[in-house]
């Protein structure tokens, strides 16, 4: 009796830590994302099986002279390896970084914002 006790503590404590190991697995990221300077220009995050698909959203060029709505829309395949987010664009690598402090993204050198 007092084994199966132990046994059973042992494995709710064991659930619990597997519950928290959460952003250990890349769900920080997951979510969608707004440049903090640039609010046309957003990033969202998606999980794809064991990787990631980002998908970059960011107004034209003229879009920016005479402001209307026109967007490119980019798709780019992601891994996470430790704790970053390594993005293939195609002509490159970037990396996303998760900042805890301020719930953010660094990504291309702008700062992203999680969109409530």
């Amino acid at each position: 009796m007092r084994r199966s006790i132990t046994i059973l503590i042992l494995v709710v404590f064991m659930g619990f830590i597997a519950a928290g190991c959460g952003n250990i697995t890349g769900n920080q990221f997951i979510g969608k994302w707004v440049n903090s300077e640039r609010a046309a220009e957003s990033v969202e995050i998606k999980r794809n099986g064991d990787s990631f698909i980002v998908t970059q959203t960011t107004p034209t060029m003229i879009a920016k002279i005479i402001d209307n709505n026109e967007k490119i829309i980019k798709e780019y395949p992601a891994t996470l390896k430790d704790g970053v987010l390594i993005v293939n664009t195609g002509s490159g690598q970037s990396t996303v970084t998760y900042v805890k402090d301020g719930d953010s993204l660094l990504f291309e050198n702008h700062r992203f914002i999680r969109q409530k």
